[in-house]
């Protein structure tokens, strides 16, 4: 290849700024951060808030005649979490008086910061088993409580974590079986047979306990109804009570992905 030589300049020629010589050195740049957001491999943050609502009255036993709470939440809770990109996570008991329950855990991130070089999703991972751990804590402390099964209460306590705004997202597990059975309030022994009967009956019920505050969340039942598995007619009245008082007064979403 022949190599020209530029002519030289005269020496009182005027000195001109070569608009060519700028423009590699543009590309370059813009090259390189193309480059750099082509070639990183770093996942996007999670953002979601979530919830998890664990029942430990006597019907979340391992035994015939329970749901099997801890057996639930090791087959759901971190495909949930997973599911859902959970990062914000907080957890409430179902006890006699969940409102008062003693039993807590601490909220936890699911997606904590980290450094350049680690491996966010390695990291997730951990925090959701983290989450799991918890959880069984919070049940196991739920069990040794007074037998009860408060779980409007409950339902109220989680929906504290609730982000504000009408469009915040919240997604909430609840591990139990709804059969509601306070001081107060037995489902078992209530009028379910019409909807007249179950309005009336849902009045007085959110009128001595309050209604949770989740409008807009996403309800996710796990061991819904298992009492009544055998019997479709009580089945049917206990699913109406529910979803009526859940979606038609507390305005949140109830979804079945999970339920078992």
């Amino acid at each position: 290849m022949t190599v020209h030589s530029p002519a030289p300049e005269h020496p009182g020629a005027r000195r001109r700024r070569n608009p060519r010589r700028a423009l590699p050195a543009a590309l370059v740049l813009a090259l390189a951060a193309a480059l750099t957001a082509c070639g990183s491999d770093e996942p996007s943050r999670y953002s979601r808030t979530c919830g998890v609502v664990v029942d430990g009255s006597g019907s979340a036993a391992a035994s015939r005649t329970g749901f099997d709470a801890e057996a639930k939440l090791r087959a759901t809770l971190q495909t949930f979490l997973s599911d859902h990109k959970c990062r914000k996570t907080s957890f409430a008991p179902i006890t006699k008086v969940s409102k008062a329950s003693k039993c807590q855990v601490s909220p936890l991130d699911l997606d904590p910061d980290t450094s350049k070089t680690a491996n966010r999703e390695r990291a997730r991972t951990t925090m959701r088993a983290v989450a799991l751990s918890n959880a069984l804590k919070l049940l196991r402390c739920a069990q040794k409580e007074e037998p009860g099964s408060d779980v409007l209460g409950g339902l109220s306590r989680i929906a504290l974590s609730k982000p504000s705004g009408d469009d915040a997202s919240f997604d909430v597990l609840v591990v139990s079986d709804f059969d509601q059975g306070d001081t107060d309030f037995r489902l078992g022994r209530q009028d379910l047979s019409t909807a007249a009967s179950r309005r009336t009956v849902i009045d007085g019920f959110l009128k001595s306990h309050g209604a949770p505050k989740l409008s807009g969340a996403d309800v996710y039942p796990v061991g819904y109804g298992m009492k009544y598995h055998t019997n479709t007619s009580h089945y049917e009245q206990f699913n109406a009570f529910w979803t009526e008082l859940l979606e038609g007064r507390v305005k949140a979403h109830v979804d079945t992905t999970y339920r078992r």
